[in-house]
């Protein structure tokens, strides 16, 4: 089960804890079930997070 759908707003704290929002572009299962999310910024770039470390947006 992907707790978040391809498309989907979402908000993470990058180390500075400044908040960043993007938009989900894939999901991914490493061996140990830890569920992976590609996060494709608004200010640019990418970014691979542990799910547990996003939020959804509204």
């Amino acid at each position: 089960m992907n707790v978040f759908l391809v498309g989907e707003r979402v908000f993470y704290y990058n180390s500075s804890g400044q908040l960043l929002k993007g938009v989900v572009e894939s999901s991914s299962r490493m061996t140990d079930g830890t569920q992976m999310v590609l996060i494709k910024r608004d200010d640019g770039g990418t970014m691979t997070l542990p799910s547990a470390s996003v939020f959804r947006g509204g």
